[in-house]
Order: C-alpha cells, then structure tokens, then sequence
C-alpha cells in the first residue's frame, strides 16, 4: 500500500467551526469534562483568490492526546460553520508543511488556504478538501503554540 503524506499516529485534534466561542467552550466544556487553551489573533490567510488578514479564535482542550479544537467562525473564509454534528476538520502535525501540502495536492485532494505570517513566509497550516471534510495540516514547530505546558 502506498503511504500518504499523514501519519494516524499524528493526528492531534477534531476541529469544530462555531458562531459563539464563549458559549460553545463553556457548553462543551462541560459536557466533555475538559479546560481550553485560548488562543488566536491576526492571521494571514492566503487563498487561490488572493490574501487576507483576518481576527482567528480558537479554544483548544488541554485533555488529550487528542485535543477538540473551537474555531470562532469567520465570515468570508473557510472557518464557516458546519451543520450540527458535522465537524470541520482534522488537524494533523507534520514537519514540512509545504512539502505535506504539494504531496495532499498531488494525491487529489486541493489546497483550500495556507496560514503564514506573512505572504512570503512559509505556511504554518495549510487546509485541504478531503471529501467533504477539511484535513488541516500544522507545522509541529507551533505544538509549543497551540499547546502550552499543562
């Protein structure tokens, strides 16, 4: 069988796209017994379209070994969100995002966006469609970012 460019073993988190963060954190916090990271700020998405910044949210549990991510929906972009019971993605580690990205592409499965400091920067994430889900695929130098010591 031919391996692909993802790894089962570094698959981290289940990300779900939401119109209230606050609310959504406080509701499933509760319901699945976890506490969140919170994080966001401005960030470079880059798209087919062209590039923008935009204001990303987002609460990650700090239970693992695999995290449930809390997206707040941004208008405009592909952190829209999705009907109950649908999640929006899978995010994977990976070391070369590029790299990973070219490959996910090469097998069929588009780029939607990349994530980069700036528009010549390398990407720290980048999305692909995956029959019908998002697979998001992050750089494992931003584990130290999104996952602070507990």
């Amino acid at each position: 069988m031919d391996r692909g460019p993802l790894r089962h073993a570094n698959l981290f988190h289940t990300g779900i796209v939401v119109d209230d963060l606050a609310a959504a954190q406080e509701q499933l916090g509760e319901l699945l017994g976890v506490r969140w990271f919170e994080g966001g700020g401005d960030v470079r998405v880059i798209t087919d379209d062209g590039a923008r910044t935009v204001r990303a949210s987002y609460a990650l549990s700090r239970e693992g070994p695999h995290h449930v991510e809390l997206a707040q929906s941004v208008e405009g972009t592909l952190w829209t969100a999705t009907a109950p019971g649908h999640a929006h993605h899978l995010g994977y580690w990976v070391d070369d995002v590029a790299a990973a990205s070219a490959e996910l592409a090469h097998r069929g499965s588009p780029r939607i966006a990349t994530v980069a400091a700036a528009d010549d920067a390398p990407p720290v994430c980048a999305y692909h469609q995956a029959n019908g889900l998002y697979v998001e695929i992050v750089s494992l130098a931003m584990r130290p970012v999104l996952l602070p010591s507990r």
